[in-house]
């Protein structure tokens, strides 16, 4: 996002390099801020918004176009756990309202296990693993994987 710019002004950023009619761009523009949860802060520039909310905004830049394929590269890093949620939930309800096929990159499992409907595992560029996500978290069968996968902190309470 330019920091200068206002949520509504980065959104509409490519349709106005793209020289778009201007009802277009507005009515566009304001479509997706409502489908992405940003009614009302159109004018805040992204100093004024959290993590989560600019998120929210990239997110409506990427679909301003209709993508068929949105790619998503650690979406969810260095923000809070309620944060990683409304995110996650946020790009669920652009697959369903978009239509769009969603290819996430991430190291988070928790993410994974959320959004996932098929999982490749990767190391060093190779393909380790691909499966459905329900098989690959539930009975992984490379080597990798199950390392990867018990390398995932579980908590637990001690009993006393």
């Amino acid at each position: 996002l330019f920091r200068y710019m206002t949520v509504y002004d980065n959104i509409a950023f490519g349709l106005k390099v793209q020289k778009a009619d201007k009802k277009y761009i507005k009515s566009r523009v304001m479509e997706l801020i409502e489908l992405i949860g940003l009614k009302g802060l159109e004018k805040r520039y992204p100093s004024q918004l959290s993590g989560g909310m600019n998120q929210r905004a990239g997110i409506a830049i990427a679909m301003l176009m209709n993508p068929t394929v949105l790619l998503a590269d650690e979406p969810t890093s260095a923000l809070d756990m309620a944060v990683q949620r409304q995110v996650v939930e946020e790009m669920l309800h652009v697959r369903e309202a978009f239509g769009t096929a969603i290819i996430i990159v991430t190291h988070d499992i928790g993410v994974v296990s959320a959004m996932a409907d098929s999982i490749v595992v990767l190391s060093n560029g190779r393909v380790m693993e691909y499966a459905a996500a329900k098989d690959v978290l539930e009975n992984p069968q490379n080597d990798y994987t199950i390392k990867l996968l018990s390398a995932v902190p579980r908590l637990r309470r001690e009993k006393a």
